[in-house]
């Protein structure tokens, strides 16, 4: 009897636990996803740091293929005139940029190089072609002074080295305007991202480039709703 009374007790559920479960259940993420939705980005669009940066007109591909920024989310690196001293920082930037975005469409990587690195650029792509499908990866080249002349255009507050190469990498929309962040009461304007730095290019890159690639989701969604909407009412 005692047994039977012990097996019915434990059966035994008070409706309050039932309903804690089900406010555990369904609250707790709408309560997680409001706390997010207060981020310092959410659905906001990524601030546009420059709108007159130059063309690439005069760079080429390795293959002497014409490049362009107009239509395409680029991320753009200078890896100088000595690439391998940079192999650690094209390491970073694959593993951590060009791996999680090259699938996107119109999704573009741009490394610059002048035209005294090419001959270890090419070494270097033949062997990142082993481990890393860079088809969306753009190793181009131009006289010296037409790179300065880009970076110098880029307009930021980051030095740029002797060899014409960058420890930053820099985010360039569609429309070949810079993009990043503004300064705020908490941190400076961030016009570039340290490439040598893994905290950087995982917390703030990756989250910019989130938020530009949403941005352009959103975009393309609402014209297309629109466009429906449009010709539905020609019906």
């Amino acid at each position: 009897m005692s047994n039977n009374k012990d097996r019915y007790e434990i059966k035994k559920t008070h409706p309050f636990a039932k309903y804690f479960v089900l406010i555990v259940l369904f609250a707790l993420p709408l309560v997680a996803y409001l706390f997010f939705l207060q981020g310092k980005h959410h659905f906001d669009t990524l601030p546009v740091m420059n709108e007159n940066i130059s063309s690439l007109d005069g760079f080429t591909t390795l293959e002497g293929k014409p490049v362009q920024l107009k239509d395409s989310v680029t991320v753009i690196t200078f890896l100088g005139s000595n690439p391998y001293n940079r192999l650690g920082y094209v390491s970073n930037i694959n593993e951590k940029i060009y791996k999680e975005f090259h699938e996107f469409d119109t999704f573009q990587m741009i490394s610059i190089v002048p035209t005294s690195g090419i001959k270890d650029i090419e070494e270097i792509r033949f062997q990142m072609k082993e481990t890393t499908d860079i088809e969306d990866w753009h190793f181009i080249t131009a006289s010296d002074e037409s790179i300065k002349q880009f970076y110098q255009g880029l307009d930021t507050n980051l030095p740029f080295n002797e060899d014409l190469s960058s420890n930053y990498a820099f985010i360039i929309d569609k429309d070949a305007h810079l993009r990043g962040r503004e300064q705020d009461d908490e941190s400076l304007a961030v016009y570039g991202y340290d490439t040598e730095s893994i905290a950087a290019l995982q917390k703030t890159m990756i989250d910019d480039m989130r938020v530009l690639l949403a941005e352009y989701r959103f975009a393309f969604k609402k014209n297309r709703d629109a466009q429906i909407h449009g010709d539905e009412k020609k019906k």
